[in-house]
């Protein structure tokens, strides 16, 4: 009976973890618990399969390269985790290749950077959660974990505690509160290289003419666990961020990079 037991709960965790991820010409992509980037798939076409690459891009459609071959492709389970994800290399997706010598793209991926506070859960002190957003509503709390699930899974949205009974929602928008300047050049105040703050607390971004389109910019939480703001392309060599797209006051990390490589890593305080 025991035997009959084991075989079942064995049969049964297979199952579970097969129909956790998506199949081939498809595959899922999570966020690791230490930020790292988990691939994982289901092979529908057994030991058909010769050939399977886990390829990285900063872009959607173009300059991917390969990071990883996989020694045993025709598994049915399998996955990859990338450990050390390069910044804005964000994209990923599967090349794999047939023993009649064809060979397919999957669709291109990224992670989702959906954000929920630290400890959001645990503060939470009611059997109803106020959801604060563009529509204020009142779940249970078996409705708002499912939320947040999808918030964290599926979106780059944020959920941010703000009493035992209430959250607000941000949602991500990529572009928030950006306009072109010029600023005022004697009323700015340096923060960096390339980042200022003029009188009115904005943060103005400066980049160099020629070379605008080379750089991009990752915005991060004040933890530095989820990105905020995504900049992949300035829409000129000096923007202004209004700190309306801030949630809150505070320190907020960010990585600049010029043709994808870092250049410059600091924060900066939006009171």
């Amino acid at each position: 009976m025991l035997k009959y037991i084991f075989i079942f709960s064995v049969f049964s965790l297979v199952s579970i973890q097969c129909f956790s991820q998506e199949p081939l010409p498809d595959f899922t992509i999570k966020k690791g618990t230490q930020n790292q980037k988990v691939i994982s798939w289901r092979n529908n076409f057994g030991d058909m399969i010769i050939v399977l690459n886990i390829q990285r891009s900063g872009d959607s459609v173009r300059n991917f390269r390969t990071v990883y071959s996989e020694t045993a492709p025709s598994l049915a389970v399998n996955a990859f985790t990338d450990m050390k994800p390069v910044p804005g290399m964000d994209y990923y997706r599967i090349y794999y290749q047939m023993k009649n010598g064809s060979y397919y793209f999957t669709k291109a991926k990224k992670v989702a950077s959906g954000f929920i506070s630290e400890g959001l859960y645990s503060h939470l002190n009611t059997q109803h959660v106020t959801v604060k957003g563009d529509e204020d509503r009142t779940v249970t709390i078996a409705d708002f974990h499912r939320i947040a699930d999808s918030v964290l899974l599926s979106t780059s949205d944020s959920l941010f505690y703000f009493s035992d009974s209430t959250v607000n929602y941000k949602k991500f928008n990529a572009i928030a509160a950006i306009s072109p300047g010029p600023a005022v050049n004697n009323s700015l105040i340096p923060v960096s290289n390339y980042l200022f703050l003029n009188p009115d607390g904005n943060l103005v971004i400066r980049l160099p003419g020629n070379d605008v389109y080379d750089y991009s910019m990752a915005i991060y939480q004040p933890d530095g666990n989820a990105v905020l703001y995504k900049i992949d392309h300035f829409p000129g060599s000096e923007i202004i961020l209004s700190k309306s797209s801030f949630i809150r006051p505070g320190f907020y990390p960010y990585e600049l990079f010029e043709d994808g490589k870092l250049k410059e890593r600091s924060r900066f305080q939006i009171k």
